[in-house]
């Protein structure tokens, strides 16, 4: 058992260390404002006197294929002294060439040891397995690695061809030779950023051994604190090992202050966790963020907004029914339907602008129409409910416009009706849903090719509208249209989807 470290800790002959540490940003440059901010502190407030402090990233900062907020997320890691980030699943959302041309000039290590890329690829060189910090006279060895599922979760696998990812089985043993590799050197203290998701993570840290530290990410885990069977856990030589994750979407960063003991086994830590939401946005960066994207453009003003559910993926969210409705309406469609884990950020009361609608819905996929049988949109709501019963409520429920529906907790589909443009509601039937019925539905090319496991919406060969505009505009362009009326911009949601019990 490791015990808190106080106040008034004394420890001689051991090595103090606090690490800085970020997970899933996904491209949320108004935070990454705040989270700048909250990096300058770290560096001033942290006792310098014999602590060492690291700046690491879980990867995920980067977000879309638009190469301009990427190129803002990129400059923020070296912006705030991050020297090591892990390879998520959506700094590969564009191609391996912008990747790396976002990356290649910047002072930060990247690091995937559980991926082979073909020589050919630039990448192969610009990402590494491991490598060692040296910094006040201590060496840590830190090793990266990319998520196991990568190529289910970006939205053009084919970008990545000359990638070969390894199982989570083979990346176990691989993580082990590369420790033993660091130790051979005379490291003794290692420190994981995994993009790997925490259930991956609790077994790495059980079946290895010379594991310190893993600073997770993938599976938008907030874990606070230090717990032992939670985020304390114990590798195969007895030693501890703490796992950590700061939530998503840049609404937490966290600091773990560590001491070793002359071997580099950890004898106290602490754990602290911190919401950016106090934090003002610094202006350095925020002229930066304005140089790259242009000034915001004023689009609307919000009277009220009600807050997401605690689980964004597993409830209606009245920041997605506004999405959705504003998608049905720019495209005609008699129904929208949209992923839970579009959705970034929320609305506010107040003055909003462009940036702050891009913030909400920050990916940039394009929109089609395309008709969708009764039997897929049932088949769809169904593999969506029962996200209720999967871990991390992965890949999420349909958020819609057009439609209601009904689950119970166990992730059960139990009812749904298409609602007309009038209110008149036509029931669906669940139990025997029709080939020949279809409806006019509205949704982003990322659905439309059937990723996040959605296979049964795969429709790009049926489209027959398409969009250059994405969400992000749509909603724009619902926000102006209500404010010239003069219509009240209330975000509310108004039980379109019930769970019950």
């Amino acid at each position: 058992m490791i015990n808190p470290i106080s106040a008034n800790s004394i420890a001689p002959k051991t090595t103090k260390t606090s690490i800085f540490y970020v997970n899933d940003l996904h491209g949320q440059t108004m935070k990454m404002e705040k989270v700048y901010n909250m990096s300058k502190a770290f560096d001033q407030f942290v006792p310098s006197e014999k602590t060492t402090k690291l700046k690491l990233s879980s990867g995920d900062i980067m977000l879309g294929e638009s190469s301009k907020p990427n190129v803002i997320a990129s400059k923020f890691l070296e912006m705030i002294g991050v020297t090591a980030t892990a390879v998520g699943n959506h700094e590969c959302d564009g191609d391996s060439k912008q990747l790396y041309e976002l990356t290649k000039d910047k002072n930060y290590k990247m690091l995937g040891l559980n991926v082979k890329i073909d020589e050919k690829n630039p990448l192969s060189k610009r990402i590494e397995k491991s490598y060692i910090q040296e910094k006040d006279g201590e060496r840590y060895g830190i090793i990266g690695l990319l998520p196991p599922d990568l190529f289910t979760r970006v939205a053009k696998p084919d970008n990545y061809k000359d990638f070969q990812v390894d199982d989570f089985d083979k990346t176990i043993k691989d993580v082990q030779e590369e420790v033993n590799r660091l130790q051979e050197q005379g490291v003794n203290k290692v420190i994981v950023i995994s993009h790997a998701g925490n259930a991956n993570e609790k077994r790495l840290a059980q079946e290895t051994s010379g594991i310190d530290v893993i600073l997770g990410g993938h599976s938008h885990e907030l874990i606070k604190d230090v717990k032992e069977g939670e985020n304390l856990l114990y590798g195969k030589d007895g030693n501890p090992v703490v796992i950590t994750q700061a939530g998503k979407d840049a609404d937490n960063i966290g600091v773990l202050n560590l001491e070793f003991d002359e071997n580099g086994v950890i004898t106290k830590v602490q754990n602290n966790v911190t919401p950016t939401k106090g934090f003002r946005r610094n202006l350095i960066m925020k002229y930066f963020s304005e140089k790259v994207l242009g000034k915001p453009e004023m689009v609307g003003t919000v009277k009220a907004a009600d807050p997401e559910p605690a689980n964004r993926l597993g409830a209606e969210n009245p920041h997605a029914d506004f999405v959705a409705d504003a998608m049905k309406e720019a495209t005609g469609a008699e129904i929208a339907i949209l992923g839970s884990a579009n959705l970034r950020n929320t609305f506010e009361a107040g003055a909003i602008t462009s940036r702050d609608v891009s913030s909400i819905v920050p990916f940039k996929n394009g929109m089609v129409v395309a008709p969708l049988s009764e039997k897929t949109l049932v088949d769809a709501l169904k593999f969506g409910a029962h996200s209720l019963v999967s871990a991390g409520t992965k890949p999420g429920i349909l958020q819609v416009s057009g439609l209601n529906y009904k689950m119970n907790k166990a992730g059960e589909l139990l009812s749904a009706e298409f609602v007309d443009k009038n209110g008149n509601k036509q029931a669906l039937d669940i139990n025997n849903p029709k080939e020949d019925k279809t409806f006019k539905v509205a949704l982003d090319t990322y659905y439309a090719n059937g990723r996040d496991g959605f296979s049964m919406l795969s429709c790009m060969d049926k489209v027959e509208q398409t969009f250059e505009d994405d969400k992000d505009k749509m909603v724009m362009a619902k926000l102006k249209r209500m404010t010239q009326a003069g219509q009240p911009i209330e975000v509310k949601a108004d039980n379109r989807i019930q769970i019950v019990d």
